[in-house]
């Protein structure tokens, strides 16, 4: 008799475990929804540009403080982002947007514009020489720019201009490498 009821207390138990599981699992799924739309190209894009600094070789352009300089060309979605990045993390980044201070003293290793034309991209690089450029589209990279972002099959993706990286002080990890586009190796 005692057996039985033993048995039935875990029966039991068991059964209560399994009604817990599910009212845990259906309040989770209510309280804790992710929908694809919570994160827009912008946010990974800001990201990506942040993560852009860890994922270069700057040899002797590394910084001494460990805080990388990132310039942004104008007011964006992107840059916008970007800076809450940079706010977020004052011990790694400092952010300028290079269009409003309208300095090129502003010491720049990352620079981010949303402009395609080939006579800004040239600026450009002759005012920040050592400079990463990131734009966007496949135009951008055309027109001399380094890194843009593309989408392909409707996601956000990395086109890198080998070509226009050249000669620079720096180098790409293969990591980065390794998920971007490279122009004019691969169909886009």
């Amino acid at each position: 008799m005692t057996r039985q009821r033993f048995g039935h207390r875990q029966d039991s138990t068991r059964f209560h475990r399994f009604i817990l599981g599910l009212v845990m699992l259906a309040l989770l799924s209510v309280c804790l929804p992710v929908r694809s739309n919570d994160f827009q190209d912008e946010d990974l894009k800001a990201v990506y540009l942040y993560r852009f600094a860890f994922l270069v070789n700057w040899r002797d352009m590394q910084p001494a403080d460990g805080r990388y300089d990132f310039c942004v060309y104008g007011d964006s979605s992107v840059s916008r982002r970007l800076q809450d990045i940079a706010n977020s993390k004052p011990e790694q980044v400092q952010y300028h947007n290079i269009k409003v201070s309208g300095s090129s003293q502003e010491p720049c290793q990352i620079i981010y514009t949303p402009e395609r034309a080939k006579e800004h991209i040239r600026t450009l690089h002759n005012q920040y020489p050592d400079a990463l450029i990131v734009g966007e589209g496949k135009r951008f990279s055309k027109a001399g720019g380094m890194i843009s972002f593309i989408k392909v099959n409707n996601r956000v993706k990395l086109l890198i201009n080998r070509k226009n990286i050249q000669g620079m002080p720096f180098t790409l990890r293969s990591q980065l490498l390794s998920i971007a586009v490279i122009d004019g190796e691969e169909e886009i």
